[in-house]
């Protein structure tokens, strides 16, 4: 089976910001999945470094989550609740003082 008709591309809007979401079935192991998350590096995203997030599960787990999407959002749901995404938004608001 061609790579291509294995992955799609989706869109997560995630508290205004616009993130591409990746979902490869089948990654070198039948019923392996991984989805990737791109996100804007110049805005504060509770996942991954620099806006990006990839992630390896069974196809059967997301598709019982709802899909790559769903998790993704889920998954940045839990975190913004923690200090260190706090400090970031808080930092990003500000703005650099100095630069």
């Amino acid at each position: 089976m061609p790579r291509s008709s294995r992955t799609t591309y989706e869109t997560l809007i995630w508290r205004g910001v616009t993130c591409r979401v990746t979902t490869t079935r089948d990654c070198r192991i039948e019923g392996w999945t991984v989805i990737t998350l791109r996100a804007p590096e110049d805005v504060p995203f509770p996942l991954g470094v620099r806006g990006y997030c990839h992630h390896g599960l069974e196809q059967k787990e997301l598709d019982t989550l709802g899909g790559a999407v769903s998790y993704f959002k889920a998954w940045a749901d839990r975190e913004a609740d923690s200090a260190a995404y706090a400090i970031a938004i808080a930092k990003w608001k500000q703005g650099n003082l100095f630069g």
